[in-house]
C-alpha cells in the first residue's frame, strides 16, 4: 500500500509519532485502519532495542543492537501485523476469520480472535511445535492439521474464504496485504529509538518473506518523510535446509523455485515456497543487503550463545540472525565499528524442543552440603 507522503509530511513529525495506548494509534497515519479508537488490541509493539555488550565483545563489534520482538503479547513480532489485520476483518464486519501458519502467526491470530470475541479456524502444517499447538489452543482456536508444508496450509484459504466466508488473516502479502502494513513499524521503532539514526545493517529471518519486505518498505517511508537521511542494508537469513529467497539470490535468479524435502529445525521459518519470496528478495537487493543461509548446527550454537551473553530467548528461526552475523564477521562483510541491528523475531518457548538435549547436563545431588560442595568443587 501506498500513503500520500507529501501530505503526511505538512501533518506529522518525529515527535507526533510513536506516541499512544497501542500500535494502530502510535502509527495510525500509515495503516490501513480507518478507526484507530476501535483497534483489537493487546498492546504490542514498542519492543526493546537492547546494546549488547557482552555478545559483540564475544563478535568483536562496538554497536549490535537486538529488537526484541520475544517482548510481544503472544511472544512474536507477528502481533504486529494481526492487529491490523483483525482491526481490519471487523471494520468490514467479518466475524469469522482463518490463517494458514507454521504456529506463530496462529498463535497471535488465536489471541486477538479472543480478545475480540471472533471464531478462528488455524490450518497448520504437518510439523508445527508442540508448543505453539498448546497456545493456540488455549485460546479457544480451532485446528485443522494439513498433511504438507505451510504452503499446502495456505492453498486452502482461498476456498475457505470464497465458499465458507471465513476472512483470511495470514501474514502472507498475496493472500491479504492489509496486514502486512503491521510489521513494517519494527522499523519506525528501530530508528526512533536509537534518536532517528538508522542502522548499518538489519538482519532478518525469512521465512514467508513478509516482514523483510514490509520492514524495507518501513525504512523508505521514513527516509521519503526525512526522519532518516539514509538506508540500511537489508540482510535476509534462511536456514540451510529451507533456503528458496538464498538460492535465488546467490544465483541471480529473478523468481523464486521451491525447495524439495525442505527440513530444519528452525520450524518458524521452513516454508520451501515463500509467498512473498520475490519482494523479500527485492528488498535485499534494492537496499544493497546480502542474503545468506546457515546450517542447523551454527543455529542452535547460535541460540545458546544469545541465551548466555544477553539473556534472550530467541527460537531457532530467531536465532539465525545471530548465526548468520558471525558469518558475515568471520567474512570481512561486517566492520567492528558498524552498526547492526539483528531483529529476534520470536521467543524460544515457542519451540522447547529444540534445546531438550540441554536437560542432558543437569546434574543430580543428594540434599546434603556435602554433596553440594563435591559438586561445585567438580565445576571449578
Amino acid at each position: 500500500m501506498d500513503y500520500d507522503y507529501e501530505k503526511l509530511a505538512n501533518i506529522i513529525n518525529k515527535e507526533s509519532i510513536g506516541r499512544g495506548r497501542h500500535l494502530i494509534e502510535r502509527y495510525k497515519w500509515f495503516l490501513p485502519v480507518e478507526d484507530s479508537d476501535k483497534a483489537i488490541s493487546l498492546e504490542e509493539g514498542d519492543t526493546p532495542l537492547i546494546k549488547c555488550k557482552r555478545l559483540g565483545s564475544v563478535l568483536g563489534l562496538e554497536n549490535l543492537y537486538i529488537k526484541d520482538e520475544t517482548r510481544n503479547p503472544t511472544g512474536s513480532f507477528k502481533d504486529r501485523a494481526i492487529t491490523v489485520g483483525i482491526t481490519f476483518a471487523l471494520q468490514r464486519g467479518y466475524r469469522k476469520v482463518i490463517t494458514a501458519s507454521t504456529g506463530n502467526a496462529a498463535a497471535s491470530l488465536s489471541a486477538y480472535s479472543a480478545k475480540a470475541g471472533v471464531d478462528c479456524l488455524v490450518l497448520i502444517p504437518g510439523e508445527a511445535s508442540i508448543s505453539k499447538l498448546a497456545q493456540i489452543l488455549l485460546y479457544g482456536a480451532t485446528i485443522m492439521q494439513v498433511r504438507g508444508t505451510v504452503d499446502a496450509a495456505l492453498n486452502l484459504l482461498r476456498v475457505a474464504f470464497e465458499e465458507l466466508g471465513w476472512y483470511p488473516i495470514p501474514t502472507s502479502t498475496p493472500f491479504n496485504p492489509y496486514q502486512v502494513e503491521g510489521n513494517k513499524t519494527i522499523a519506525y521503532e528501530i530508528c526512533q529509538q536509537n534518536n532517528w539514526l538508522p542502522p548499518d545493517y538489519v538482519i532478518f529471518p525469512v521465512g514467508g518473506g513478509d516482514c523483510i519486505f514490509a520492514n524495507w518498505k518501513g525504512f523508505q517511508e521514513l527516509y521519503k518523510l526525512g526522519f532518516i537521511d539514509r538506508l540500511p542494508s537489508i540482510i535476509g537469513v534462511q536456514a540451510a535446509g529451507c533456503n528458496p529467497v538464498v538460492k535465488a539470490y546467490r544465483e541471480e535468479l529473478e523468481d523464486i523455485k521451491p525447495i524439495k524435502f525442505a527440513k530444519t529445525i528452525a520450524s518458524s521459518i521452513l516454508v520451501s515456497y515463500p509467498p512473498t519470496g520475490l519482494l523479500a528478495l527485492r528488498a535485499i537487493r534494492q537496499s544493497m543487503g546480502i542474503a545468506l543461509d546457515v546450517t542447523d548446527e551454527e543455529i542452535l550454537s547460535a541460540q545458546r550463545l544469545l541465551g548466555r551473553t544477553e539473556g534472550i530467548f530467541a527460537e531457532p528461526a530467531s536465532a539465525t540472525t545471530i548465526a548468520a552475523l558471525k558469518k558475515l564477521i568471520e567474512n570481512g562483510e561486517v566492520d567492528k565499528n558498524d552498526y547492526v541491528v539483528c531483529v529476534i523475531t520470536g521467543t524460544g518457548l515457542k519451540q522447547t524442543e529444540a534445546i531438550s538435549s540441554l536437560l542432558e547436563k543437569i546434574k543430580i545431588i543428594e540434599p546434603t552440603a556435602e554433596a553440594l560442595k563435591k559438586a561445585l568443587y567438580r565445576l571449578q
